[in-house]
């Protein structure tokens, strides 16, 4: 009996205390704008499909979101995706257009080719850095 009543104790001291400290709230998770001023991608493209492709983009790189986007840190919420204010993001849709132009160009090596698709993206020439490292013909 003694156990028994010192364990409800216990366990309406826990009750008090945890009342008096409620456990912090966590912020809800952060949901991605839907997709605007898409000028090289679909318009119709999944959100998935895009930050895929953004991540896609950042390992490629080695760059995080502010790169080509204008906001800092891990707030995505902050950020201004749809804007066009950074050099970066004008000309990583120059670079989408060539490489999809090159891919294009790609079916016309005549045989025999490799086995397979080859295809060219941002890591052949970019391997990683911001800036590609192309050795010029001398």
């Amino acid at each position: 009996m003694i156990v028994r009543t010192a364990l409800v104790v216990v366990c309406l001291a826990a009750a008090v205390v945890q009342a008096q400290n409620p456990p912090a709230r966590q912020a809800p998770p952060w949901t991605p704008p839907d997709p605007m001023n898409l000028q090289v991608f679909p318009k119709d493209i999944a959100k998935r499909e895009l930050i895929q492709r953004m991540k896609g983009f950042t390992g490629a790189l080695g760059v995080r979101c502010e790169f080509c986007h204008v906001g800092q840190g891990d707030d995505l919420a902050a950020f201004d995706f749809a804007s066009d204010e950074k050099r970066e993001k004008r000309n990583a849709r120059l670079m989408l257009k060539m490489t999809a132009d090159i891919n294009m160009r790609l079916a016309d090596i005549p045989e025999p080719r490799p086995a397979g698709t080859p295809a060219v993206t941002c890591y052949t020439c970019h391997r990683g850095e911001k800036k590609p490292q192309i050795e010029r013909p001398q």
